[in-house]
């Protein structure tokens, strides 16, 4: 075993002696597991001091691996292929290695740990070049599926139901799921795309797939409904947490992604040039890593998210306030709620500042109920025309939430007219309450809304209807929106048709709204 040292510049990214294309997480010992391109395997402890073994000189004859499973009790096992044949490789917690040569095939990128009909665990493998699944035993014995005419390439195993195994099928661009009862091939579910890596969610409620292309398409197996997710890069291996989020890597795009629940899009961050993220692995603490297939290294996901909750895409013009605050979430990999935690909000810009006159604020994450691990902001006040950025971070963690929506309108001119909504031509019988106030918006000359102005209701004719308390006028100050509406008019004593001005004091224009009592 070596000592890992953490490099100073990136306190998430351990060296391991070797790049590896995989990485799988070993309950037995507690440790990540990996596997080079060449099929030898290593061990790292994700724990100080940050130990790795690579256990060299690897399976007894050369070859190339690209996955890795770990089976509790089993050790952990890849797939080697070479021009001399192919086998299944199995590597014990001493470093030893046994070898389970296969008759036929060469070609798996793929391996899921599954229950066959009896109940026992076992490897499912895909060999693509074959079309057809292999089923490992733990003494390595082996035993085949039936062929599947339009190809295989990835399978997943939910844990809720792990006879049923899902598999892509690039030639029938579409999904099938194998029953291990049945020893059949189940009909195809077609999402009109070549579908690669696959991942379910431990409900199995869910299938999530990787193209060649920059998408991702989430499966509904309840409903049926495919729904395409666009992604900055092609994804390779993908993993589902239980929260529901979708963790993807991508070799293609030096990255790693996910798809946060109920979100549309993808989001992806670097793991630096020639990185090539590859394998995925939850450990028991919930930290997300990540193996470097382009450096000898691998790369620890933060355990904490900060998310925005909502306070993005709004407006407001210079010199007024923003109607809503911004609110954050900080959560674990795995959802929960992290309370009383500090968190900074800090505008970019000079653009906008908090009620405290500066640019940065300090909030700390609730603890009770609905408030659970949630921050809010005081509202922004608008300072500089254009777009306003703000960055929420969590300063315990690395954690940060962007708000790149927020804009600031030009200032607001002073009220010129008011602009008729609703309300005018309303008729009931004498004595009663119209149903609907009128509504008005103050503008200025430009037609932009004014807030804070007092606008003035006031009955044109004696004595045909009232505002509450008797009286014939109302004044109301508008929103901040410009809107304003009247209080509630109430019909005199008789049939009639009356007027109702609407004006601003000091603008040229007024409106006359016609009622009708009868």
């Amino acid at each position: 075993m070596t000592a890992t040292t953490i490099p100073a510049g990136n306190p998430d990214e351990f060296p391991i002696g070797a790049p590896a294309v995989d990485l799988a997480w070993q309950s037995d010992d507690q440790n990540l597991w990996f596997v080079t391109a060449e099929g030898t395997i290593g061990r790292f402890e994700p724990r100080s001091p940050w130990g790795s073994t690579v256990f060299t000189p690897g399976p007894p004859f050369s070859g190339t691996a690209d996955s890795l499973i770990a089976w509790p009790g089993h050790g952990v096992w890849t797939f080697v292929s070479g021009q001399s044949g192919a086998a299944f490789v199995k590597c014990d917690s001493h470093g030893s290695y046994q070898i389970h040569p296969l008759d036929s095939g060469r070609e798996c990128h793929s391996m899921a740990l599954a229950k066959s009909r009896e109940g026992w665990d076992r490897i499912v493998a895909v060999l693509s070049d074959r079309n057809r699944l292999v089923f490992v035993n733990s003494g390595g014995a082996t035993s085949n599926s039936l062929s599947y005419d339009d190809g295989l390439y990835g399978v997943a195993v939910s844990e809720r139901e792990p006879t049923l195994y899902w598999l892509s099928s690039p030639g029938g661009r579409s999904l099938v799921r194998y029953d291990a009862h049945t020893g059949s091939f189940l009909p195809p579910v077609n999402i009109g795309v070549e579908p690669r890596d696959l991942a379910v969610t431990p409900s199995g409620d869910t299938v999530w797939v990787a193209s060649p292309d920059n998408a991702l398409f989430k499966y509904s197996v309840e409903d049926g409904l495919i729904t395409r997710v666009d992604a900055p890069c092609p994804a390779h291996r993908l993993k589902t947490t239980a929260d529901g989020t979708l963790w993807f890597t991508s070799p293609q795009g030096d990255a790693i992604g996910y798809v946060l629940p109920g979100e549309g899009r993808a989001t992806v961050f670097s793991t630096g040039d020639g990185s090539r993220a590859s394998g995925l692995a939850v450990s028991a603490d919930s930290r997300l890593w990540a193996a470097l297939s382009g450096r000898p290294a691998l790369r620890r996901v933060s355990r904490y998210r900060l998310t925005v909750v909502s306070g993005d895409d709004q407006s407001a013009s210079v010199g007024q306030r923003f109607p809503e605050p911004l609110v954050v979430k900080a959560v674990q990999l795995d959802g929960t709620p992290v309370a009383e935690q500090r968190i900074e909000f800090s505008v970019e810009g000079g653009s906008a500042v908090f009620e405290n006159g500066k640019p940065k604020e300090v909030r700390y994450t609730g603890g009770e109920l609905d408030q659970l691990g949630v921050a809010t902001s005081s509202l922004l006040k608008a300072l500089k025309e254009g777009p306003c950025v703000v960055t929420a971070r969590w300063t315990e963690t690395e954690a940060v939430a962007p708000f790149s929506r927020l804009t600031v309108a030009p200032p607001v001119g002073t009220a010129h007219h008011v602009r008729y909504v609703a309300g005018a031509g309303q008729t009931v019988p004498p004595g009663k309450s119209f149903d609907e106030p009128m509504r008005v918006i103050v503008e200025d000359e430009n037609g932009s809304p004014v807030p804070g102005t007092e606008v003035t209701f006031k009955i044109r004719d004696e004595g045909a209807a009232t505002f509450p308390g008797g009286v014939d006028t109302a004044k109301v100050t508008s929103g901040t929106d410009g809107s304003a509406a009247s209080p509630v008019l109430t019909a005199g004593d008789k049939a009639d048709v009356f007027a109702v001005r609407v004006w601003v004091a000091k603008t040229p224009v007024s409106l006359l709204l016609d009622q009708y009592i009868q």
